[in-house]
Parts: C-alpha cells; sequence; structure tokens
C-alpha cells in the first residue's frame, strides 16, 4: 500500500479507518514522522513493522540511539535487534499461539501505557516485547518487531487490529492478490488452482468469471 498517497493520510481529519500499514518503512525523517503523528491523532491507526526508522532520508544511521525519532510516535523503545543464524529459531507467542522466527527481531521497551501485544517467548530475549500497540490522541499505533517464519504472527495481530476497528479482514491464498479502487474490486490469481471471488452476490462482474482460473484476472462492482 502506498501510504502516503492514502486518503486518509492527506486528509487525517476523515476519522477512524481499519488501518494503515508501513511495512519496514526504514528511511524516515521529522516531517514524515509529523505526518504520522497527525493522521494518528486525528482517528488513524497506524501499522509500523521491523526495522521502521532506522535511518535518516540519507541512508545514514541516526546519531542518536537505534531508532530513536520513533519512540514518541510507538511507544516504546528499541534497546537492541537480533537475527538468528540459518536453522536456528526463536519462539514469540500472542493470543495463546506460538510462532517461529528468525530474520529479525526489534526488541521492544515499552513506555507507560502502552499495550504488549506480542512476547517473545525462549532465550535471552525471553519476556521482552515483539509487537505493541500505542494509543496516541485519537488513534493508535500498532508497532510490529518481529518477522515470524511462516507470516502468520503478523497476519493474525492484522486480523485483531482490522477487526478491533469493526472491519472484517480477509485470509486469502498465498499469490491471490485482491485491490480496491475507485469503486472497482480487481482480483489476480497467480495460484495453481481456480479460487473463488470474495464477491457478494449482489456484485456486478465486469470481467472475468468465477471462480477464477489460474492466470486470469477479474474486475467487479
Amino acid at each position: 500500500m502506498d501510504l502516503l498517497n492514502t486518503p486518509s493520510l492527506q486528509n487525517p481529519n476523515e476519522g477512524v479507518n481499519p488501518g494503515n500499514l508501513a511495512p519496514a518503512y526504514q528511511l524516515i525523517d521529522q516531517d514524515l514522522i509529523a505526518r504520522f503523528t497527525r493522521y494518528v491523532e486525528n482517528g488513524g491507526t497506524l501499522i509500523l513493522t521491523a526495522r521502521t526508522g532506522q535511518k535518516d532520508k540519507r541512508g545514514h544511521l541516526w546519531e542518536t540511539l537505534w531508532a530513536e525519532p520513533i519512540y514518541a510516535l510507538t511507544g516504546a523503545a528499541i534497546p537492541k535487534y537480533d537475527v538468528l543464524p540459518e536453522g536456528r529459531n526463536g519462539k514469540v507467542t500472542a493470543n495463546g499461539m506460538t510462532y517461529q522466527w528468525g530474520a529479525w527481531a526489534d526488541i521492544l521497551a515499552p513506555r507507560p501505557g502502552t499495550e504488549v501485544l506480542a512476547t517473545y517467548a525462549d532465550q535471552f530475549y525471553q519476556g521482552s516485547a515483539a509487537a505493541t500497540r500505542h494509543k496516541l490522541g485519537k488513534g493508535q499505533v500498532v508497532y510490529i518487531g518481529v518477522d515470524s517464519l511462516t507470516g502468520e504472527l503478523e497476519a493474525d495481530l492484522l486480523a485483531k487490529i482490522y477487526a478491533d476497528n469493526g472491519a472484517k479482514p480477509a485470509r486469502l491464498p498465498l499469490n491471490f492478490m485482491l485491490d480496491w479502487r475507485d469503486g472497482f474490486w480487481t482480483a489476480t490469481n497467480f495460484t495453481d488452482t481456480p479460487q473463488p471471488l470474495p464477491a457478494p452476490p449482489s456484485a456486478k462482474l465486469l470481467t472475468g468469471t468465477n471462480p477464477l482460473p489460474p492466470g486470469a484476472a477479474a474486475i467487479w462492482q
């Protein structure tokens, strides 16, 4: 998603929406942080992921603590991070479920009032926060600081966040792409099997078929 061009950031007075995702937004500046902050304070839900805010727009590390410019936004410091060697995985828990990680982990130190959504479950990270939610103004900032091996942790957290905001998130098959723009839904099937369109019976199918064959696309209203 091109977060910076979504209507909710262009006009932060539009109110609460299910959430805007800015994955691994590594290069930031104070202007972008201010835009993020205004968006959240006016009722937006901002979802950030691991490695966000590491460097400035020149690709330089900050001359301060690691990713410190985003601490007030996320409500959590990042005192350390780690990457495990191939074949060695860690565990993280959320909502009673256990997931594995290996590629990247931001070890989070939540500030008072910041909710912990996921926790590292083993090794010397055990008990440290892996994902947090920070209320800011009328909105909230969710920071998912770990890359799970399968992506299921991130998917489950996003499903919870969207459901909390009144949305009904879909769990689409891998490589089945769904998009919405200007009143039109589009689906592209990059899987190797036919896929049903997530369209209501009243939808007007403009092109394509339901179910959608592999390698095909559909558009509907």
